[in-house]
């Protein structure tokens, strides 16, 4: 492939200096915050921008045409691309990746050492790796599973699906210090499970989440290449008079069903973290679906 035939979207994150800079020079200059709070901002900040200007200029002097837009961006059709390139962290990458709905090859350049970048298969460091691998076509990709959420919204029956979600989702009150009130329903090969609980929610990850947060809860984490959905719930109420029994596993979504009804006056379910929210109402029920797999580039063996 030569380079003159590429064409990629660059999607770039905007920093916590750029978010948050002028609250924190006027706590700094207040003296209600020390000067080391802003002087690692900026350094993540330089850092940053220092990797995606090295980016742009590799791309430029190898007649690579590119567009550019922010995560919070309107967003192009993905076909027209040979690649998405996210630039900042894991978080840039999932916002992104929730737009991606084809085999477009996703791939994360971890832009500063102040972000995380466990998705992200080069950095600041290997940029002319990057594009080597790009022309070449050696850019190595892996398919991994990503689930989405239908909601059933009961006032109207109407139904909602989510983006597909590539680390997870998390079911709980709206109120992080109330009950989350729920009837758990899985269907598995000759049963049929349905069970009245109450806990402080619930995780719900794929194989490349099972490290994030599900594996702080005391989740297992599985290899990428696993196509199960696992569900994990957090700080169960057993002092009732039935005791819970299903609040860990594996579901196979091509062939079982995983739902939650909301029996919780206000409820929410985030999509990868802040990556997105709905809403849930008293009787709402969510079902979890198989997604279209992502396209995801990952360091080369």
């Amino acid at each position: 492939m030569t380079a003159s035939s590429l064409k990629l979207l660059i999607v770039r994150k905007t920093t916590n200096l750029e978010w948050h800079g002028s609250v924190i020079r006027r706590e700094v200059a207040a003296g209600r915050m020390p000067p080391e709070d802003l002087a690692r901002l900026q350094r993540a900040h330089d850092e940053h921008y220092q990797t995606l200007d090295g980016l742009r200029a590799r791309l430029i002097g190898r007649q690579i045409s590119f567009v550019e837009i922010t995560r919070d961006s309107e967003w192009p059709d993905s076909r027209q691309f040979k690649a998405i390139i996210t630039v900042g962290g894991d978080g840039t990458l999932l916002s992104a990746s929730h737009k991606v709905t084809d085999e477009t090859l996703t791939v994360g350049v971890r832009s500063s050492r102040s972000s995380v970048g466990h998705l992200c298969a080069y950095d600041g460091a290997s940029l002319d790796e990057l594009v080597d691998d790009l022309i070449s076509g050696r850019c190595h990709g892996i398919r991994v599973a990503r689930i989405l959420a239908r909601i059933q919204r009961v006032k109207t029956s109407d139904f909602l699906y989510t983006d597909p979600v590539l680390n997870d989702f998390l079911y709980c009150n709206v109120n992080p210090a109330a009950t989350t009130r729920y009837r758990l329903r899985l269907v598995e090969v000759g049963a049929d499970h349905v069970e009245e609980q109450k806990s402080s929610g619930i995780w719900i990850a794929t194989a490349v989440g099972s490290t994030a947060g599900i594996a702080s809860a005391g989740g297992t984490p599985v290899d990428w290449g696993d196509r199960r959905m696992q569900f994990r719930v957090r700080e169960v109420f057993s002092g009732g008079k039935v005791k819970p029994v299903k609040t860990s596993g594996f579901v196979d979504l091509t062939r079982d069903v995983f739902e939650i009804e909301n029996r919780s006056e206000r409820a929410f379910l985030a999509l990868d973290g802040q990556h997105g929210e709905v809403p849930l109402g008293l009787g709402d029920v969510v079902r979890f679906c198989v997604a279209p797999e992502l396209h995801l580039a990952v360091r080369r063996p």
